[in-house]
């Protein structure tokens, strides 16, 4: 399996490294573009916790036309930190500015490949019986469950009055 390979497979999965809200130029938007960049957070150290991957950050990019900032969050012992004050802002319309934003990509992108090795090691520890048992991925499974569950109370049922049943004869 080639871990540098750019084109995805359709059984990859994507984590979440680095997520981007883009708004045009306007003031009004930015704080708008903040919010929906924390939702996106959120939900993304949610996901990598239920995989259970947690203290591990992941990224956001807010951008206001030419002006961008990163921010991150992580979750730790059940609680979700949100770093969105004192961020690097950076505004690419100076060479030198956008020069120290793309140097933070490559850095983004191995932080990715932790991530997926993170990832493996944890899907070592899950036992895949375990995971079917406790989600149910599709309405066939929901059903065959609800019905052995029927029949297991059909025959808990039909065994106690048996014993019922016995203990009026005697």
């Amino acid at each position: 399996m080639d871990i540098y390979s750019d084109e995805p497979r359709k059984q990859d999965l994507f984590l979440p490294v680095l997520l981007a809200e883009y708004k045009k130029r306007d003031q009004s938007s930015i704080s708008t573009a903040m919010n929906q960049t924390k939702t996106y957070l959120v939900s993304a150290v949610t996901f990598l916790s239920e995989l259970g991957i947690t203290d591990h950050p992941v990224f956001g990019l807010v951008v206001n036309g030419a002006l961008g900032a990163i921010t991150m969050a992580w979750k730790k012992n059940n609680q979700i930190y949100i770093m969105e004050r004192n961020v690097r802002h950076y505004d690419i319309r100076d060479p030198f500015q956008a020069l120290q934003f793309v140097s933070v990509l490559p850095r983004l992108a191995r932080h990715g490949l932790h991530l997926r090795c993170l990832l493996e090691k944890q899907l070592e520890i899950i036992h895949v019986n375990q995971v079917h048992s406790e989600l149910q991925w599709s309405k066939l499974s929901q059903r065959e469950d609800e019905r052995s569950a029927a029949a297991r109370t059909r025959l808990e049922q039909g065994a106690a009055q048996e014993v019922v049943q016995k203990g009026s004869r005697d």
